[in-house]
């Protein structure tokens, strides 16, 4: 099609030229074929440097609908396990009440290093051992997803759009806030320790949602999500 074109272009360029022969002469004809030419090459020019626009474009639109959904995973996941981490409830099996056969097979399939396992069969209070051992563990892991999810963030923080990087980053703040109370309240007795415990179950539990209902609605139309119906 742009062969055609140009070959059109041409054909009208000679066509007026001769025209121009015709009626104003050899000069004129010239004159008018160096301007035709003239304007070709800038029209080429515009043309190349627009594909090279459309290009760049193109690739930054294919970078952002790679990192936003990734990044939407991210937050999820650590969002999942720091939830789980600072939960006033829960649930653990009555260790203390299994028989030896069924603590190994618990065992086995759990988290707990190979000394941590020698220790939790030797202690008098199994699950009171397990729980507080199990918390450093599932500690650790919330921890490297909210790692995993803060630095992915920073580093495509240039394909996020203003808002969506401010959204992000408010959810960020909260997610390390409840880590670090949570983790500075455990195995405390003390009001100041259940204190602490309660403010990081309190900032899961009230703040989070608002932030993630508006980073999932910038998230569909960045996408063009409702597009897609």
């Amino acid at each position: 099609m742009a062969a055609e074109e140009q070959i059109t272009s041409n054909y009208d360029g000679i066509i007026e030229a001769l025209k121009l022969i015709v009626s104003g002469g050899i000069g004129a004809a010239i004159i008018g074929i160096i301007g035709k030419l003239v304007v070709d090459r800038k029209l080429q020019q515009q043309k190349a440097e627009y594909n090279k626009l459309f290009n760049r474009v193109t690739k930054i639109h294919e970078k952002e609908f790679e990192v936003l959904p990734e990044a939407w995973f991210k937050m999820q996941d650590a969002l999942g396990r720091i939830s789980s981490l600072v939960s006033r409830i829960t649930l653990r099996p009555d260790l203390d009440r299994m028989g030896e056969a069924a603590l190994e097979e618990f065992m086995a399939k759990s988290k707990l290093y190979e000394h941590e396992k020698k220790e939790l069969r030797e202690s008098p209070n199994k699950l009171d051992y397990y729980q507080k051992t199990i918390f450093w563990h599932d500690s650790h892991e919330a921890q490297q997803a909210f790692q995993d999810f803060h630095n992915y963030i920073i580093r495509n923080q240039i394909f996020l759009t203003s808002k969506l990087q401010e959204q992000f980053m408010k959810l960020d703040d909260i997610m390390w806030s409840a880590i670090v109370y949570r983790k500075e309240g455990e195995g405390g007795k003390d009001s100041a320790s259940r204190e602490m415990r309660m403010s990081a179950y309190k900032q899961i539990r009230d703040d989070v949602e608002p932030i993630r209902d508006e980073i999932a609605d910038l998230l569909q139309k960045r996408l063009h999500y409702h597009d897609a119906d």
